[in-house]
């Protein structure tokens, strides 16, 4: 999502556009799931409860959404139009949207697990 396209979608969604909103919803483009302690841990100078906060917003607006929980802690995702499934990474726990390899077949979850490139 470019600076105009956060911009836009914080406006339709008639929210504040802040320097915060702004930077978690530029984590959102990449295709994988944040936990809140995750985007705290990327983006170092906001404070946690200020991540909590946003990250709700952004969920009851319908521009973030939540996905299921890994460990204990919930994970979320940009919103998306299209069906998608979850690699979860068995080493550094990070998850990633893979395209569904079930085609229709919208309603299901399917979480495949192993080692991300990052940890091969």
């Amino acid at each position: 999502m470019s600076h105009c396209n956060i911009e836009e979608t914080l406006e339709r969604h008639a929210l504040h556009k802040t320097k915060d909103r702004h930077r978690i919803l530029e984590l959102f483009e990449e295709k994988r799931t944040w936990t809140a302690k995750q985007i705290h841990q990327e983006l170092r100078t906001l404070n946690l409860t200020t991540v909590y906060r946003n990250i709700q917003k952004l969920t009851e607006v319908g521009i973030v959404t939540e996905v299921h929980s890994h460990h204990g802690e919930q994970h979320f995702e940009k919103q998306q139009k299209t069906h998608h499934d979850h690699f979860l990474c068995a080493s550094c726990d990070i998850v990633e949207c893979v395209p569904c390899p079930i085609p229709k077949q919208p309603t299901h979850i399917l979480e495949l697990t192993g080692t991300c490139k990052t940890c091969t």
